[in-house]
């Protein structure tokens, strides 16, 4: 894993906007970040125009899509095998903290997001620091995650909350 650090970022960003559109280049995208991930499965596709700020600190398993627009951003991240990222998520495993009444130069902290296998995020969502989404879940398009849930389920809301149990029946 190389270490990333501005210059690679925006090579990144650079080499990303003289890619095509579509699966191959959802590929290629995939493959550029893959130097700087902490590790990675098979089959990576990243949408046009989606950016993760801190591929060291991303875990990404088999068969993982991140869709247009979309954000991965500062903190650790597991993306278990065939999740799939909609467009304009945003997904934040940090939290700024609060100093001198401010919260511009407080800091901030890191809590480790999960994202179990099977798992669909529908477009712009919002998932927060610390959250643990359960296998074979939905989040529902527009959601704002900011606890952890089980397996199987869809939810949905601001904040999210359980709408119902799903099976492969349903």
């Amino acid at each position: 894993m190389r270490k990333i650090n501005r210059f690679w970022r925006r090579y990144i960003k650079l080499r990303s906007s003289l890619i095509i559109d579509g699966p191959i280049g959802d590929r290629a995208r995939g493959r550029l970040y893959e130097p700087f991930l902490k590790s990675y499965g098979d089959n990576f596709k990243v949408g046009t125009n989606a950016f993760i700020y801190n591929p060291n600190g991303l875990i990404v398993g088999n068969h993982v899509y991140v869709g247009f627009n979309s954000y991965i951003g500062q903190g650790e991240v597991e993306l278990k095998d065939e999740v799939l990222i909609g467009n304009f998520v945003s997904i934040t495993a940090s939290n700024h903290l609060r100093k001198d009444g401010s919260f511009r130069f407080g800091g901030f902290e890191s809590k480790e997001i999960v994202v179990g296998k099977g798992v669909w995020i529908a477009a712009h969502c919002s998932i927060t620091a610390g959250v643990v989404i359960g296998s074979g879940s939905l989040v529902a398009a527009g959601s704002v995650v900011t606890k952890s849930f089980g397996k199987n389920l869809i939810i949905g809301g601001i904040p999210a909350k359980k709408i119902k149990d799903i099976s492969d029946e349903n």
